[in-house]
C-alpha cells in the first residue's frame, strides 16, 4: 500500500513500496514522520536537562546513566527526522545511528531503574529483603542490560545493509527478547521486595524511602509496556501492522518511555534515598518507632539502642 509522500505535520506513514526510499522503507515500511520526530526530541532534551539539574544539585553521581539515556533517545530522534529528508533516506550512516540510538538508548533508563532499586535495598530496607545480595543488584541487572545493548546495537547495524537485513533482525529480535527478560525479572523482585518489607511489619508504610521505591515502580510498569511492544514489534518484523504503523511507535515506545523517566523529574529517588527511617538494622517494630523522632521535615533526630545518637547524613 502506497504511503503518504509528506513526511510533515502528523499524517503518520503507512507501509509503502520500496522505491526511492528503499533503505527507510526496508527498516520502518514508511518514512519517519518529521513533525512528530521533533517533538520527541524536544521532550528528551528537556528532561534530559531537568534530570541532570538534579544530579547535579544532588551530586548523585550514580544517576548520570539517566541523563545520558535521555540525550541518546533525543539525538536519535533528531536523525530520525533528518532520515525523512529525500536526501537522507539511504543514508546507510544516519540510519545506523538512528536505530541503535532511539532502539538502545533506553538502557540508560533501565539502567537507573536497577540502580535506584539496589541502593534503596542496601541503604533503606536490607538485604533480607532482596532475592540477590544488594551489593550485587546493580550489578547483575546493569551486566545484563549492557549485553543486550550491545547484541541490539550489533544487530541495528545489519539491519539497515538490504543483504543483511535479515539477520539483523533475527539478532535485534534476541536482543529485545533477553532484555525483557531480564527486566521482567527485575520487576519480579521488585514486586517480592514490596511483599517481604509489608510482611515483615517493621516498615508502618510512611518511611521517606518509599518514594523512592513507589517511583521506580511506577517507572518500571510503564518500561514493562515498551519492552512487550518492542518484542511484539521485533517478533513479527517489519511487514507487521505494529511495526510498520508509526503511531504505534509514539503510543507504545516513546510515550511509555516519557512517562517513565518522567516520574522522576518531581520525584528525585535521590532526595529520598538518605538512610533515614532505614529499617536496616532494625529488629522489631518498637526499636523501629524509637528510632526515630519524625519532624515535618521528617529529619532523623535520634536512634535508640547501642548505637547511641546520629545525625540522619550520618546513615
Amino acid at each position: 500500500m502506497q504511503g503518504r509522500r509528506s513526511s510533515k505535520g502528523f499524517h503518520f506513514g503507512n507501509p509503502q513500496s520500496v522505491g526511492a526510499t528503499r533503505n527507510v522503507a526496508l527498516i520502518f515500511g514508511y518514512v519517519p514522520n518529521q513533525t512528530a520526530a521533533v517533538i520527541a526530541a524536544v521532550f528528551y532534551f528537556s528532561f534530559g536537562a531537568i534530570l541532570a539539574f538534579h544530579v547535579l544539585r544532588f551530586k548523585n553521581w550514580w544517576a548520570l546513566a539517566l541523563p545520558i539515556g535521555t540525550l541518546g533517545s533525543g539525538i536519535g530522534f533528531i536523525m530520525r527526522y533528518i532520515l525523512a529528508e529525500p536526501a537522507h533516506q539511504t543514508s546507510k550512516t544516519i540510519m545506523i545511528i538512528e536505530e541503535i540510538l532511539t532502539l538502545c538508548s533506553p538502557a540508560g533508563f533501565l539502567a537507573f531503574n536497577y540502580i535506584v532499586y539496589g541502593r534503596v535495598v542496601l541503604v533503606c530496607v536490607g538485604a533480607r529483603h532482596s532475592l540477590i545480595r544488594p551489593q550485587w543488584v546493580s550489578t547483575f541487572f546493569i551486566l545484563s542490560d549492557v549485553s543486550t545493548f550491545v547484541i541490539q546495537a550489533i544487530g541495528a547495524a545489519f539491519v539497515v545493509q538490504p543483504e543483511h537485513h535479515a539477520l539483523g533482525e533475527k539478532v535485534v529480535e534476541v536482543g529485545v527478547i533477553l532484555q525483557s527478560i531480564s527486566f521482567w525479572l527485575f520487576s519480579a523482585s521488585l514486586l517480592l521486595t514490596y511483599i517481604s518489607v509489608r510482611r515483615e511489619g517493621l516498615s508502618d508504610g510512611t518511611e521517606v524511602w518509599w518514594r523512592a521505591y513507589q517511583s521506580v515502580a511506577f517507572s518500571s510498569a510503564f518500561i514493562v509496556i515498551r519492552s512487550i511492544y518492542r518484542m511484539i514489534s521485533s517478533i513479527e518484523g517489519n511487514t507487521s501492522t505494529v511495526a510498520t504503523t508509526e503511531i504505534y511507535l509514539y503510543l507504545l515506545d516513546v510515550l511509555p518511555l516519557m512517562i517513565a523517566i518522567g516520574i522522576y523529574i518531581p520525584f528525585w529517588p535521590g532526595n529520598y534515598i538518605t538512610g533515614v527511617d532505614s529499617i536496616v538494622s532494625v529488629s522489631n517494630p518498637e526499636e523501629h518507632k524509637l528510632s526515630t523522632i519524625r519532624t515535618g521535615s521528617r529529619e532523623l533526630l535520634a536512634v535508640d539502642g547501642d548505637n547511641g545518637v546520629l545525625r540522619g547524613s550520618e546513615l
